[in-house]
């Protein structure tokens, strides 16, 4: 018995070579995403300082401060039921 050639294979080229990316497209490219990233995070630094500014007005940073404990003022340097006697 003898061994029988393995079929043959066909190619056809059906598409058009793919379009060549130069050097100029690329650096065009990464100009664009470069501004869009940059835009991106001005509008989200926008909107976030408005709402750090809208937080502050609603509830001002100094009634987060504990009372102060310096000793050479009397106002706020001992509790309440201390200064009474």
């Amino acid at each position: 018995m003898q061994d029988a050639p393995p079929p043959s294979i066909v190619v056809q080229l059906v598409q058009t070579p793919a379009h060549e990316t130069t050097l100029g497209e690329v650096v065009w490219g990464s100009l664009a995403f470069t501004a869009v990233l940059l835009l991106l995070a001005m509008v989200l630094g926008a909107v976030l300082s408005g709402l750090l500014l809208a937080w502050n007005r609603r509830r001002p940073p100094e009634a987060d401060h504990l009372p102060s404990v310096n000793p050479f003022t009397s106002k706020g340097s001992l509790p309440p039921s201390s200064q009474a006697r």
